[in-house]
């Protein structure tokens, strides 16, 4: 598969799930993180500690979010793609024909 991927779109598809399916792991990860966060500082955290855990907790889960985003901007690219190539393809195979 690896030499035919650039030229393969069921192939190019295959992996646009892929890369979503692991988009859709880590918001789901992040999400669990940051409502266990929640959960830590509601447990007798407060001032200082409390608010440092929160800010690192935000600065995670946009780190995550930004993850998420790359993700899913490669699996439309991908999707994308297989679609160009195969409007192409078939504009070939027309002005072949002809």
């Amino acid at each position: 598969m690896a030499t035919r991927f650039m030229t393969d779109p069921h192939a190019m598809r295959d992996m646009a799930a892929r890369f979503a399916a692991h988009a859709d792991a880590v918001e789901g990860a992040s999400v669990r993180m940051m409502a266990s966060a929640q959960d830590i500082s509601g447990a007798g955290w407060s001032g200082l500690a409390q608010a440092t855990s929160l800010d690192t907790m935000g600065q995670m889960h946009q780190a995550f979010r930004n993850i998420v985003n790359m993700l899913h901007e490669v699996s439309g690219g991908l999707n994308r793609d297989a679609q160009n190539y195969e409007q192409q393809e078939q504009t070939s195979r027309q002005i072949l024909s002809s």
